[in-house]
């Protein structure tokens, strides 16, 4: 049950379900996320949430001498974004 609430929780929370669904459309940076959510402190607690809940798959990727974090959305994170439409349409 615990974890039905946390999902719950941080499905209520400013920018997670314009978040989910721009992971949905494709992998994603960080930066790239910055249209959705601008707040970086934001942005990041919400990825780091997401990632807990096991809504996302995270990949690690070289580019250049750098280190990139891909996030992309796992089945978890595609079945509670399906779920999350579902109630937004109750809502109308």
């Amino acid at each position: 049950m615990k974890k039905k609430d946390d999902v719950l929780n941080v499905l209520s929370k400013k920018y997670s379900y314009e978040m989910l669904k721009n992971l949905r459309e494709s992998p994603k940076r960080f930066k790239d996320l910055s249209s959705v959510c601008y707040i970086e402190k934001m942005r990041a607690q919400r990825l780091k949430e997401f990632e807990d809940l096991k809504l996302l798959d995270v990949k690690v990727k070289r580019v250049g001498r750098r280190a990139v974090s891909i996030y992309k959305l796992s089945d978890v994170g595609k079945e509670t974004l399906k779920l999350a439409e579902d109630i937004k349409k109750l809502q109308k």
